[in-house]
């Protein structure tokens, strides 16, 4: 009686590792800890409202369990869509209040499928696509504490990855995939504040 073998994720990983090893011929570096320059939009035009005062509320909260990511990426979207408002929102008036919040700020993790059997040996698959999702609301308040207006905006992305990636690979295409999502998101929000909130925009 013959025993079966059955080909998995995880032989094919260990094949192209054996391979890539094979082929660097002992003279590759192990790769280095990536470092990520810290992201900044003090380069955008300011908003500067009619308010007294600015509040930024991150309500998104990190399920920390699969199929979300952003809490091992070395920038979540959340805390992104934050430090936008902080660097571009500018409170200038003398009477009411805005409070921007972060409604949404997730990037999840789905298993593609990939190749099978013995072909899959020496084929590389896109194994994973990661989604990010970013979305906020600006709400300006009198001071009376009437509601004034709103503004919101939200931005989606995706990118796959290759199932020979490295830990590295993986936080290089998070760090560039929630960069392009908060820029989006920028872009959006600001367009959304100048024409919703047109009176308060001094």
């Amino acid at each position: 009686m013959s025993a079966r073998f059955t080909v998995t994720p995880m032989h094919r990983r260990l094949f192209l590792s054996m391979a890539a090893a094979g082929l660097a011929a002992g003279c590759a570096q192990p790769d280095p800890t990536v470092r990520f320059a810290d992201l900044t939009f003090a380069g955008r035009q300011p908003i500067r409202l009619d308010v007294a005062s600015l509040e930024v509320v991150d309500e998104y909260r990190m399920p920390l369990a699969d199929p979300n990511v952003e809490h091992r990426a070395p920038l979540a979207p959340s805390a992104a869509a934050e430090r936008w408002a902080r660097d571009v929102l500018r409170a200038a008036g003398r009477n009411g209040r805005a409070v921007m919040r972060i409604t949404q700020g997730s990037l999840t993790e789905s298993r593609l499928k990939t190749t099978g059997g013995v072909q899959g040996w020496f084929k590389v698959d896109q194994s994973e696509r990661y989604d990010a999702a970013i979305a906020g609301r600006l709400d300006l308040y009198g001071a009376d504490g009437r509601a004034l207006g709103n503004a919101q905006a939200e931005a989606t992305r995706f990118q796959t990855i290759a199932e020979d990636a490295t830990l590295n690979d993986r936080q290089r295409l998070w760090y560039a995939l929630v960069e392009a999502t908060v820029n989006d998101f920028a872009a959006s929000m600001e367009k959304a504040i100048r024409e919703k909130l047109t009176p308060y925009v001094l």
